[in-house]
């Protein structure tokens, strides 16, 4: 559990909204192979049809009847992949079914991602989205001032924040986990890359001015966040802070 509304599903990168309703991930970045065929690196086509079946799976376990996608559901900065737009439509056309509302929070990889949102009249796109006390953001930019009111909880994407764990003999893996706590008085989830493929953060060992979401890097005490680890295959692990895992290495 993460705070009081939110639950990890099974031991998936994702959470579930009890208040709302609502199934949530964060970076899809679908069509990831094709980007990295384009620069030379070879990937089997395999992630869209594993998201639409663990999505398929989470419904079943969660009855949600809202998604909410925290950015990032592409992975091309441009518009102009023909197979990347079939995946993002084959993905709309399947969850506008599973789904009575999707929420999409426009992440820095959405460009043109607006023109095949419209074809859904379930389906809605957005720089963010305030539910009630939540935030839904992005997080790869600063909200301006003005806007940062009336919320308890922000929910970002973006950083794909991972941990290393080493054994006994020094043998390091890489972990994904979502981070939670406070930031100026209000709470923070940072959630984890739904994609196998996105390379992640591994911030008990990246010096903070390096993180890639300056929410994280200017608004909140990082040694202060709790960290969750999730892994398909091995369950979740609870880890107590950050700060106290970074005291380890």
């Amino acid at each position: 559990m993460i705070f009081e509304r939110f639950e990890v599903v099974d031991s998936k990168p994702a959470l579930y909204d009890s208040v709302s309703d609502s199934l949530i991930l964060s970076d899809l970045h679908l069509g990831i192979e094709m980007v990295g065929v384009r620069s030379g690196v070879l990937m089997p086509k395999f992630q869209l049809d594993e998201v639409l079946e663990e999505i398929k799976e989470m419904v079943e376990d969660t009855n949600a009847s809202r998604l909410v996608v925290v950015g990032d559901i592409k992975q091309s900065f441009s518009s102009g992949m023909d197979r990347e737009r079939d995946e993002v439509e084959r993905f709309l056309d399947k969850v506008s079914m599973l789904f009575e509302e999707v929420l999409l929070v426009k992440g820095n990889h959405d460009n043109a991602l607006k023109y095949r949102v419209e074809d859904y009249r379930n389906v809605e796109l957005s720089e963010y989205f305030l539910e009630k006390d939540v935030l839904f953001f992005h997080g790869h930019e600063r909200l301006e001032r003005g806007e940062m009111v009336d919320f308890d909880v922000m929910v970002i994407g973006h950083e794909h924040p991972a941990i290393t764990l080493k054994d006994e003999v020094g043998v390091k893996e890489k972990v994904a986990c979502f981070l939670y706590g406070e930031s100026r008085g209000r709470k923070i989830v940072a959630m984890p890359a739904f994609s196998k493929l996105a390379e992640g953060s591994t911030v008990n060992e990246i010096p903070e001015k390096e993180l890639l979401s300056p929410v994280l890097r200017e608004d909140v005490n990082m040694d202060g966040l709790e960290v969750l680890a999730v892994d398909r295959e091995a369950g979740k692990f609870d880890f107590a802070t950050l700060g106290e895992l970074r005291s380890l290495d």
